[in-house]
């Protein structure tokens, strides 16, 4: 703690002085007296070298400025269609001055006006000249959009928008690799950036903006006339201490017609290019999770998932590269390509302390060391025909294959029993995806929207385990040959899926439309599990007779129609709407059949938005939902899960059913520099698929079941920011509380899960002075039901500081303080995590260097503390020892 104490100690010094300020605020206004907003007002110093300070006016026409005293200051005031105003102003305390913006009659200067606005506000798009925020020590795009109004990025480089996440990148209207912002924000140079334009509600399809309800958010990123038809990028090479090397080029060739991406990071240092919220996002992200919750946590708990999830080593060796192609044809046609191919290395240690809540079960204590190499590739092309007026046609093909190997060894110890397992693992994939879109508008009153798609994938996964002693005896037929025991096991699934979506937009009048909507979904699938002894001689001894082994045939059949019926009522947008579906589905285990149902959901939504203006809305939406399981849960025979779980699936599961109320409320403000948001949810399951579960020592056998039991959810989240000239304030907060109940030992227990958390963040932007990120994050979490009470505390300072001096250098410190404390037991453990660099590179030379370093407490491990309702787990995850790194880059 006093590496923390020390590091709020030097971050205070900046704050001890700053030159006297005074407020110049009033209204912007016509000559018929009417308030102007989102007018740009720029006070640029005359006689110092204060920084240029800029305000937009606010639904009221309002605007303030804080200058500093006795400076003279030239304010400037600019707005479309309106002639430019210029004025010195020198000011001693606090002002009030209103402006009369005229008319303009000619042309020309709404041109000059408009290069010369730093911001522009225009309905859904918000478009910022970045020379007008530029200091000079910017390197990349995140450099540019964290000095931007009501814009923020995060660590990670993801960015929200007035408190919008943003969704896509594009780069001169044409999408950046996957579209995903991370990967631009990143890496995109700073110096080759124009104007950043935030496309709120965005529609890749430019006639379905106004019908399509979308709430997106795009950002394109429009280049500088230089950059127009030019090559441009950096190479960062770099060496240090115990072997530890990179190899990172990024080139970005664009011209009008062409745009050509190359990113390679070669690493050993644990640097990732690729998480495992890249490739979710890439499988449709959030939108997937609200739609089919139960695709979404299957992908999320792959084999390819679970390798990208690993970001605590000791040891990592990553080979990424990533290319993509945007080509215009001519004759309205375009075609969008990319790549991605990683291949991974990954050393992992961890140390768990279990504590049981069944059955007075003895603590366990486990050690794990694993080894996982991943190979995987993603690949796509793109073919799009649009007219620009009423025709869109897309054709999109998807290749995804990986392959892997994974050798994990586990010790368990239970009082004096020590048991091993040796795991081997060999996952290989390939899916293949075939989409077709056709978007038509016939006419003013009419507009068609198709997609089609094919879906072929292959997933094959082969373990061998190793154990000293029998597992679950009198439910597996081992034979006893000397003191191991070997099990092989082979999982394959095959699905064929095939879906056709058809939507018509149909306007009956200027404020009521009806979007009749029709469709299917196929799924064809195969699922096939293998578990058998190998024996010293090497034949095998089969457990098909106890109950193993799987070999599933099963089909689904979700056909649907429905409607939406959309009209505004002034400010007001409602859009209720029902759809209904028939599932069909039928399943056959060995060639016998095991199921065959047939039943009609029907499934209404109602969606409302009011507008109290352009920043300020109120949003209710509700769905019922309905989802099948994951399709391996009809699989009705035992399979082994781990060393201590066994599944068996259940002929018996049906589709699970929900509803999901959500209220949103949004304001943003950039006269007072202010945005702040609410959100509030409730959830109620109808029908779920959950597992029963029998424990008996450490031991778990699961069947899934279908069922009613009450389950229910509510949560309430909000977040306000808070940004004056050289500071930014922000303050969340999340409370989430469950209430359901799972059957354990033919017992039904009710639980109730209680989260809460706030934090708060202030952000520095000075020019002269280090700039800083300070923060605070406090959660707080309970499970309990009759039996169990668990409770739980974490606190997590951090700081960040980047310092620009001596024109030339850059030094950045990031530091994270963790304490956890389990407040049932009284048990508490801390850890802290820091890394820094120093960059020096002159602003006219085309060569940089830096030097860098992780982890630099040398810290073995960190702890991290989870429950559930069988076990508390105390685990302790090694860490990758110091990393210190020499860098030298070299800009294009």
């Amino acid at each position: 703690m006093n590496h923390l104490l020390k590091i709020f100690l030097v971050l205070l010094i900046p704050l001890t002085s700053f030159a006297q300020t005074h407020k110049l605020e009033g209204k912007i206004q016509d000559s018929l007296q009417n308030s102007i907003p989102n007018t740009n007002i720029i006070a640029t110093p005359l006689d110092t070298d204060d920084e240029i300070t800029f305000s937009i006016s606010d639904q009221k026409g309002r605007y303030r400025l804080k200058l500093s005293e006795h400076s003279r200051y030239l304010v400037e005031i600019t707005y479309l269609g309106f002639q430019k105003i210029s004025d010195t102003i020198q000011i001693s305390e606090n002002q009030t001055q209103n402006f009369t913006l005229k008319e303009s009659t000619v042309s020309l200067e709404e041109v000059l006006i408009r290069q010369e606005m730093a911001v522009i506000v225009k309905e859904d798009t918000i478009t910022y000249h970045t020379d007008q925020f530029k200091t000079g020590e910017e390197r990349k795009l995140r450099d540019i959009l964290k000095k931007l109004p009501g814009v923020e990025v995060d660590r990670d480089g993801n960015v929200k928008v007035n408190g919008k996440s943003v969704t896509k990148l594009m780069v001169d209207g044409k999408t950046f690799f996957t579209g995903d912002e991370k990967l631009g924000v990143n890496n995109i140079p700073a110096d080759a950036v124009d104007e950043v334009e935030a496309l709120d509600n965005y529609n890749e399809v430019a006639f379905l903006k106004g019908l399509e309800d979308s709430d997106k958010m795009a950002l394109n990123i429009k280049l500088k006339d230089g950059k127009k038809k030019f090559v441009f990028g950096d190479v960062e090479v770099g060496g240090g201490v115990e072997d530890r090397f990179l190899f990172y080029p990024k080139l970005f060739y664009y011209s009008p017609k062409t745009a050509i991406n190359v990113i390679g990071d070669v690493n050993n240092i644990g640097q990732k290019s690729f998480t495992v919220q890249d490739y979710l996002d890439f499988e449709g992200g959030f939108g997937l999770a609200l739609e089919d919750p139960s695709t979404y946590f299957s992908l999320y708990r792959d084999d390819f998932a679970q390798f990208l999830q690993e970001d605590e080593f000791t040891y990592s060796k990553n080979d990424f590269g990533a290319a993509s192609l945007s080509q215009e044809l001519g004759g309205h046609f375009s075609l969008d390509a990319y790549s991605i191919f990683n291949k991974g290395k990954l050393e992992t240690l961890t140390k768990q302390n279990l504590t049981y809540q069944a059955n007075n079960q003895a603590d366990e204590f486990r050690e794990q060391s694993g080894l996982n190499e991943l190979l995987f590739s993603i690949n796509k092309i793109k073919l799009r025909y649009d007219n620009m007026d009423n025709l869109d046609l897309r054709a999109n093909t998807t290749i995804k294959y990986n392959e892997g190997n994974s050798e994990n060894l586990l010790s368990s110890f239970v009082q004096n029993e020590k048991e091993f397992v040796n795991t081997y693992t060999k996952p290989d994939n390939i899916e293949f995806a075939q989409v077709f879109n056709l978007n038509k508008q016939f006419s003013y009153k009419h507009t068609t929207k198709v997609e089609a798609s094919l879906k072929h994938s292959d997933q094959t996964t082969d373990r061998l385990w190793n154990f000293n002693q029998a597992l679950f005896s009198g439910i597996i037929p081992l034979v006893d040959e000397d003191d191991t025991y070997q099990l092989s096991q082979r999982n394959r699934n095959t699905i064929n899926n095939f879906k056709l979506n058809a939507k018509h937009y149909w306007v009956l009048a200027d404020f009521h439309h009806i979007y009749p909507v029709a469709g299917f979904n196929y799924f064809d699938t195969e699922y096939q599990t293998l578990d058998e002894q190998i024996l010293n001689d090497g034949s095998t001894n089969s457990f098909q007779d106890a109950g193993f082994n799987n070999q599933l045939d099963f089909n689904l059949l979700d056909a649907y129609a429905g409607f939406q019926y959309k009209t505004q009522i002034d400010d007001l947008v409602l859009r209720p709407g029902l759809v209904v579906h028939n599932y069909s589905w039928n399943a056959a285990q060995f060639n016998n059949e095991i199921a065959n149902n047939n039943k009609t959901i029907f499934l209404p939504e109602f969606f409302a938005e009011y507008e109290f203006n352009t920043s300020k809305k109120l949003k209710l939406e509700y769905n019922r939902y309905s989802n099948f399981s994951n399709i391996s849960g009809f699989a009705n025979r035992l399979r082994l899960q781990s060393f201590n779980q066994l599944y068996r699936g259940n002929e018996n599961l049906e589709n699970q059913l929900y509803n999901r109320i959500r209220l949103n409320y949004r304001n943003f403000n950039l006269f007072k520099g202010l945005t702040y948001f609410v959100n509030l949810s409730y959830s109620h399951r109808e029908k779920s698929i959950r597992n029963q579960t029998e424990i008996e020592g450490i031991d778990q056998i699961s069947t899934s079941i279908y069922t009613d039991l009450p389950e229910n959810t509510y949560s309430i989240s909000g977040n306000i920011n808070k940004r004056i000239p050289d500071f930014s304030f922000s303050l969340g907060t999340n409370f989430s509380f469950s209430d359901y109940s799972r059957i354990i030992n033919n017992e039904t227990l009710a639980y109730q899960n209680n989260n809460y958390s706030y934090n708060w963040r202030v952000n520095t932007r000075f020019d002269d002075l280090p700039n800083f990120e300070v923060g605070y994050r406090h959660s707080f979490s309970r499970l309990n039901s009759d039996q169990i009470d668990n409770k739980f505390m974490r606190l997590t300072p951090f700081a960040l500081v980047e310092y620009d001096f001596l024109d030339d250098f850059i030094f950045k410190f990031d530091y994270d303080y963790n304490y956890f404390k389990n407040q049932t037991t009284d048990n508490s453990n801390r850890f802290e995590i820091a890394e820094s660099s120093l960059f020096y590179g002159k602003e006219d030379s085309a060569w940089s260097f830096e030097i860098s370093a992780t982890n630099i407490f040398d810290v073995d491990f960190k702890r991290e503390n989870s429950v559930n309702e069988f076990i508390v787990s105390d685990r302790r995850i090694f860490l990758q020892p110091r990393t210190i790194l020499f860098k030298l880059i070299y800009k294009l």
